[in-house]
């Protein structure tokens, strides 16, 4: 920092001067003693701060001038604010034309980017080096406009000796800072003239064009704003799967998302501003409910589609302000079969299958079908025979997809595969607090949750004789009690049991109620097992190739002969679903090449073997022990069957097969 004697020595010989600041100046600058004149605290506070920078208030020196290159990139830093502004600070000088003024705009760390007016002035500012890219701040230039406005952030007016370099007392500076929507400083607005043309309304002016400048950073900021938020909501929009239409108060459309074009098949664009009530059958009906502000919660529309008429569960939300103007409406299309899918998957238990799933054409199986369908059209009992995999629960799921209850839950609960001391629990739920280690606010058992659906009680032969005469009672009354309760709760389902034993067999063991069994059994579907409809192997074959290849990412593959005669002289005691594990199996082996007899299991290879050469002597050997036992108890069943150690409607039933008298 330069000593009160250097800068005494240094000073040159001052010019004369009228402004009563210019006394201040030496005292502070030249002489380092009080002001003996009165000086604003901001002005004085700058002088000792550029004193303490050691910055010479004589200096001719130009003052930091950035290259050509580093203000061009400076003014592409800021070239949208220099766009924001260059209107306005147009209008200021042409306010100021021919009044000696230049008008400069400045980013916020003092660099020059911008400096417009009178021919005169100009060349008057190029001399004092004060031309785009200079710098103004204060620790370079010392005390003015620019770089006090920019320091203090107020609007502020330096004129004369007020400035801290002597070169700079013929100018007067009114300079006001501007500032981001968000409030960070961005840079000034300046307008510097001769100070002999100083007048009070400069500062107003400068303060005026910065609030302009900002007003209009406001807007912009707001114009992209809503650019981004209108980008961002089409965006979410059209991620919905359903169908979304929004409308202006006038009921025209405003948006459209992708979903609601697919559905309506037809494309988005042509249909903005049209009114919605072009595009929906009883448009007079719809803009009924509009005007009326009637919204209910779901509603039916038709509407106009490029393939006919077709018709949506629509939810019609308002748009409105604070204040409940309304602005819009938002209509939610969406498919009635996916609203009744979205209702029944919400409670988790839906069923999945339909009959088109179930595929055979052995005739015995058709029939069946036949059956299922016949049952599904009223809410009587059914009661679903055959052997594990055999597709007992598709049957039952079938049933209910195409019943009256179709639109209620599915719920299916295995007898035999939960522990006998909670089967209870699960079927018919319990109090909080019935028992050790129960739930503190009970539980929902599966009869409650299957009110108004369908509850499929599969391996029912497997449900302990204690809770046959509880399930019993339920079937009697319609109504359950929760374990550790007193009330009674009634319920409203449809039960289809199923079986993979005779359930007659167990009633004449004594292991199933007989009165439980003709409860249950009001339709009997009777599946047969993959051994007794082997015509349907290669249909299934098919079916669950293509089905296991799709979800697997694996070509289709083809099936050698040989394989395929293997699989149609295998018994399958897992019945179809040891067919589906078996070819799971070969096709991840066969990675999409043709499946070999080598990819199948060595167990399935073997026995198909033994079934083409011994299948033929079974039977009859199986023929020749019953014929023995009945000659030996003179013709009587009940004690043949004991003998045998099967069932009697067993032995009738093969007595049948096997053409026995």
């Amino acid at each position: 920092m330069a000593s009160l004697e250097e800068l005494q020595n240094a000073s040159p010989d001052l010019p004369p001067s009228d402004d009563p600041i210019r006394r201040a100046w030496e005292d502070v600058i030249i002489n380092r003693r009080g002001p003996g004149y009165p000086v604003r605290q901001v002005i004085l506070k700058s002088w000792l701060r550029c004193l303490e920078l050691g910055i010479d208030p004589f200096g001719k020196h130009p003052p930091a001038v950035v290259s050509s290159s580093r203000l061009a990139e400076l003014q592409s830093t800021y070239h949208e604010f220099i766009e924001i502004a260059q209107p306005v600070l147009e209008m200021v000088e042409i306010s100021v034309r021919g009044t000696g003024f230049i008008v400069t705009l400045a980013e916020k760390s003092g660099h020059v980017l911008m400096v417009r007016g009178d021919q005169d002035v100009l060349e008057m500012a190029v001399k004092n080096f004060y031309v785009p890219g200079c710098q103004r701040s204060t620790e370079h230039a010392g005390t003015n406009g620019i770089g006090l406005s920019l320091e203090v952030g107020s609007p502020i007016q330096i004129s004369g000796a007020e400035h801290f370099n002597l070169n700079h007392h013929p100018w007067t500076c009114s300079s006001a800072p501007i500032r981001h929507p968000r409030g960070e400083l961005i840079g000034a607005v300046t307008l510097s003239g001769r100070v002999s043309g100083m007048h009070r309304h400069t500062l107003a002016l400068v303060s005026a064009a910065a609030a302009s400048i900002e007003s209009r950073l406001h807007e912009r900021d707001l114009s992209e704003g809503a650019q981004r938020l209108n980008s961002m909501l089409t965006s979410i929009y059209n991620s919905i799967s359903e169908g979304f239409i929004a409308l202006d108060k006038n009921q025209r459309i405003t948006h459209l998302n992708r979903a609601a074009g697919a559905m309506l098949g037809l494309e988005p664009e042509p249909l903005i501003g049209r009114p919605v009530t072009d595009l929906v059958i009883s448009g007079e009906m719809l803009a009924k409910q509009l005007d009326s502000l009637d919204f209910a919660e779901a509603t039916e529309i038709s509407f106009m589609s490029s393939d006919g008429p077709r018709t949506f569960l629509c939810r019609m939300d308002p748009i409105q302000t604070s204040g409940m103007k309304l602005l819009g409406v938002i209509i939610t299309l969406t498919e009635k079969r996916r609203m009744i899918d979205i209702a029944k998957r919400i409670g988790g238990n839906y069923s999945k299958y339909e009959f088109d799933d179930i595929r055979g054409k052995n005739a015995p199986f058709l029939k069946q079908i036949q059956l299922a369908k016949i049952a599904a059209k009223s809410n009587s009992r059914v009661l679903v025979i055959g052997e594990s995999g055999t597709g007992k629960e598709l049957f039952a799921q079938a049933i209910h997809s195409h019943s009256s209850r179709c639109n209620g839950p599915f719920v299916a609960i295995s007898c035999a595969t939960i522990p006998r001391d909670l089967i209870e629990s699960e079927l018919f739920g319990y109090k909080g607090g019935a028992f050790t280690g129960a739930r503190e606010k009970g539980m929902i058992g599966k009869f409650e949750l299957a009110h108004r659906g369908t509850l499929f009680l599969d391996e029912i032969n497997g449900l302990p004789l204690e809770l046959q005469a509880k399930l019993l009672r339920v079937l009697q009354q319609n109504e359950i009690m929760r374990l550790g309760d007193t009330r009674t709760i009634p319920v409203d389902v449809r039960i289809i049991a199923a079986s993979n034993t005779d359930l007659m067999d167990g009633v004449e063991t004594g292991h199933f109620r007989e009165d439980l069994y003709y409860r249950l059994n009001v339709m009997e579907i009777l599946i047969p097992p993959l051994r007794d409809r082997k015509d349907d192997i290669p249909l299934l074959t098919g079916h669950i190739l293509d089905r296991l290849s799709h979800e697997m990412g694996i070509a289709r593959p083809l099936v050698a002969e040989d394989v395929m005669e293997s699989l149609l002289h295998y018994d399958w005691p897992g019945n179809v679903r040891e067919l589906e594990n078996v070819l799971e199996r070969a096709l991840l082996l066969c990675q999409g090449g043709q499946i070999c007899v080598d990819h199948l299991p060595a167990r399935s290879r073997k026995k198909a073997a033994e079934a083409r050469t011994g299948a033929k002597s079974l039977q009859q050997g199986l023929r020749e022990l019953i014929q023995t036992t009945l000659n030996e108890t003179g013709g009587n069943v009940a004690l043949a069957a004991r003998r045998l150690n099967i069932a009697r409607s067993t032995l009738y039933r093969k007595m049948k097969e096997y053409e026995i008298g």
